[in-house]
């Protein structure tokens, strides 16, 4: 018992210092690399409304089955993708790599240390999925 409480107060000091650590970083932008980060942000919204507005019924019906996980729904829906959807979908890849790069390359040295520890983070707990 007392190992889960330990379990949850790690995990829960954990949010707080990344928190804290995103927040630092926020602060440390500068307008033009917060309008980078809003306008990535707009593109991929975009991105998955127009992806979205090509699903077939049977599509549709995987992301709306609330018993799949986020991640079944992704390997269900993945199989199910026509040539045209799929070349729709590494076409909005590039797009955002080259966003996410181009934003990259405007951060300074501490910027750019903070933002890889921000990002280090998070692939730690999800690092299946990002292969996907």
């Amino acid at each position: 018992m007392s190992a889960q409480s330990e379990d949850v107060a790690d995990r829960k000091e954990g949010r707080r210092q990344k928190k804290e650590l995103r927040k630092e970083f926020n602060e440390s932008l500068s307008e033009d690399q917060k309008a980078q980060l809003e306008y990535q942000r707009q593109l991929r919204t975009e991105h998955r409304k127009t992806l979205e507005a090509t699903y077939t019924d049977e599509q549709l019906a995987i992301v709306r089955n609330e018993d799949l996980s986020r991640r079944g729904k992704h390997k269900t829906l993945k199989s199910t993708l026509s040539d045209d959807q799929k070349e729709m979908k590494k076409s909005h890849k590039e797009a955002m790599k080259t966003e996410k790069n181009k934003f990259e390359s405007s951060l300074s040295e501490e910027q750019l240390k903070k933002y890889g520890e921000i990002k280090k983070k998070k692939r730690k707990k999800g690092s299946n999925s990002e292969k996907e």
